[in-house]
């Protein structure tokens, strides 16, 4: 729960929602001691097996359970023709099932949840340009989000000269190129974080990513500039196209960044090659 003097800015697909008024246009409101399931945890949820002999249960392991987010506040309009077009767009938010992004942005920096309905908004008329809002919200994957977070390693082939990435100034085209070359990411949240890693170019023979210590993910698969890999720690998939060309992982050692942490993951081609990582992390936080 926040205050009633903090400054708020909540955005679902292209409406906003303000702790405070901006200008004389039509405008919602947002109460901030109502904005509710955003700074709370998340329940978690387990197998209670019983002891059959014994008192309590054993210890089961828990994860975390889905998220629920409701927001509340005023619909300020100039007349009654403003308002109801504002009934519009605040009813008109979720109407094919789908799921979006929702951002909270506080003094601290923005935030992310995906997000779905949950119940039936409330959009109650008060006066000709006043009405009283609520809107629940259901994000399964409980955890918020920092903004995306990427850097680039790579390199030219590594049997000659040519440009290095991630490229630096001032360019030097005679340079050595090493095919491995590793950069470092940070996960500032308070539970791990799952990068995921796009590789771009002539790698005929697959690539290695490593985090640097003792785990890796080998992919055997053929990769072009026309035709990316995504590696996804957090899902355990390889997509090339849109496509799950997982079955090209022959080392499934998944990594993490430890929250409040760094990590050092590398890059290798298998064979000479050429192109790029983007190494995309984003801060984590239940």
């Amino acid at each position: 729960m926040y205050l009633k003097n903090d400054r708020i800015v909540v955005t679902i697909k292209n409406t906003t929602f303000r702790s405070f008024r901006s200008g004389t246009v039509g405008q919602f409101v947002l109460d901030p001691t109502a904005l509710t399931g955003w700074t709370d945890g998340s329940n978690v949820r387990r197998d209670d097996t019983l002891r059959p002999v014994s008192s309590g249960s054993f210890t089961e392991p828990y994860v975390f359970s889905s998220r629920l987010i409701a927001l509340s506040g005023t619909a300020v309009a100039r007349d009654s023709s403003e308002l109801q077009a504002m009934r519009d767009v605040f009813t008109g938010l979720f109407t094919e099932g789908e799921y979006v992004e929702i951002s909270v942005e506080t003094s601290t920096g923005i935030r992310y949840a995906t997000v779905g309905l949950e119940g039936s908004p409330s959009f109650v008329q008060q006066l000709d340009n006043v009405a009283l809002f609520r809107l629940e919200l259901f994000a399964p994957d409980p955890y918020i989000y920092g903004p995306e977070k990427t850097v680039t390693v790579g390199a030219t082939s590594s049997a000659g000269g040519g440009l290095k990435y991630a490229l630096k100034y001032p360019l030097n085209y005679n340079a050595t190129n090493d095919a491995k070359q590793d950069s470092t990411v940070t996960n500032n949240g308070n539970v791990r974080a799952w990068p995921s890693f796009v590789v771009t170019g002539d790698y005929y023979a697959g690539f290695i990513i490593s985090d640097g210590v003792d785990r890796r993910v080998t992919y055997t698969g053929m990769v072009t500039k026309q035709s990316p890999v995504i590696i996804d720690m957090a899902k355990g998939t390889a997509l090339q196209g849109g496509i799950d060309k997982t079955i090209h992982l022959s080392e499934r050692d998944w990594f993490s960044v430890e929250p409040n942490s760094t990590l050092r993951p590398t890059f290798d081609p298998i064979q000479d090659a050429s192109g790029w990582c983007d190494i995309i992390v984003r801060d984590t936080f239940i």
